[in-house]
């Protein structure tokens, strides 16, 4: 039994005439008389009783009518997933990103997305660490990841897109001399105790700071190294040393940590959405060309200025 026999079936049930029947399908009825009669053979049941002034559905007849409806329907339904998937309207995408750099538009984003591809199911993985974010994407545990530029140049096979550009921050607390300034230049950071996320956890970042330090003619004094972001800003907030930190981090800090942008080319760097070269997921075309047409919508030039406005001393 093919599908086309049923169809033929489900619209001579219908029209309950094969004349009309015959002619909605471009056929003769001689060719749908014959086509009938071979599917009741086949099913060992008479689908019709006919005289010469109607045609009715026998039992068996409404039965397999039940039946080839819904199985037309799921017929045709199976065809419109596999069109839309193929054509990236539909599936799924997995997305890993680091929470600070991208709190302020994924999920407004993510929100927008959805409604425009309802039938694409977005699945959001959270990573505290570049290396672990990147391992992901190499895995192909997630499909994008969002991260920073900093991790590009040592992770081949990568397309990417920038989000928003950043700025990296002298991180302080707020009596401290320098912590009224809004940009300063690394340089004149040399006598400071710097406290510096772990090299294990955050290589990309604590080379960076080196790097910073070392153009300028100096190396960093690390008195201590912190695992992760919130724990090194408490540090902060104790006035036990500085950190070098991406601007979009301050969404963690409190009233009396202060950062202060550093200049220089080599201080900036982007957000980004990246993805391997070789990824085959559909989705990602429409998912990557939305963004491209509406990022701008849900991103907000927060972190291109300084927000250095002190406590009061009842804070």
């Amino acid at each position: 039994m093919e599908l086309w026999q049923l169809r033929e079936f489900s619209i001579l049930a219908e029209h309950l005439n094969f004349t009309e029947t015959a002619k909605h399908l471009f056929l003769t009825q001689s060719v749908l008389t014959r086509h009938i009669a071979e599917l009741e053979r086949e099913l060992g049941v008479q689908l019709f009783t006919r005289n010469k002034r109607s045609v009715q559905l026998t039992a068996a007849g409404n039965l397999l009518l039940c039946e080839a409806r819904a199985l037309l329907e799921h017929h045709t339904q199976l065809l419109k997933k596999v069109q839309l998937h193929s054509s990236g309207e539909a599936g799924s995408i997995r997305i890993g990103y680091l929470d600070a750099a991208s709190k302020q538009f994924l999920v407004p984003f993510a929100n927008h997305f959805n409604r425009v591809y309802p039938q694409v199911q977005l699945h959001l993985f959270a990573y505290e660490y570049i290396p672990t974010l990147m391992t992901a994407l190499q895995r192909n545990e997630v499909d994008i990841s969002i991260t920073l530029s900093l991790a590009l140049p040592n992770t081949s096979g990568l397309n990417w897109k920038p989000v928003y550009s950043d700025v990296t921050s002298a991180v302080m607390h707020y009596s401290h001399p320098l912590s009224s300034e809004q940009v300063i230049d690394a340089e004149i950071l040399a006598d400071q105790r710097f406290l510096l996320l772990s090299r294990d956890n955050t290589p990309q970042g604590f080379a960076h700071t080196f790097e910073v330090c070392k153009s300028r003619g100096f190396t960093p004094n690390v008195v201590q190294q912190i695992p992760n972001t919130i724990t090194i800003l408490l540090m902060m907030e104790m006035g036990t040393g500085i950190t070098f930190l991406p601007r979009h981090t301050q969404i963690y800090a409190s009233p009396f940590v202060r950062y202060v942008d550093l200049c220089g080319e080599d201080c900036k760097f982007d957000v980004v959405i990246a993805w391997k070269k070789d990824m085959s997921n559909p989705a990602l075309v429409p998912f990557l060309t939305e963004f491209e047409n509406t990022r701008h919508t849900f991103i907000r030039p927060t972190y291109q200025t300084c927000n250095n406005t002190m406590p009061s001393p009842t804070q």
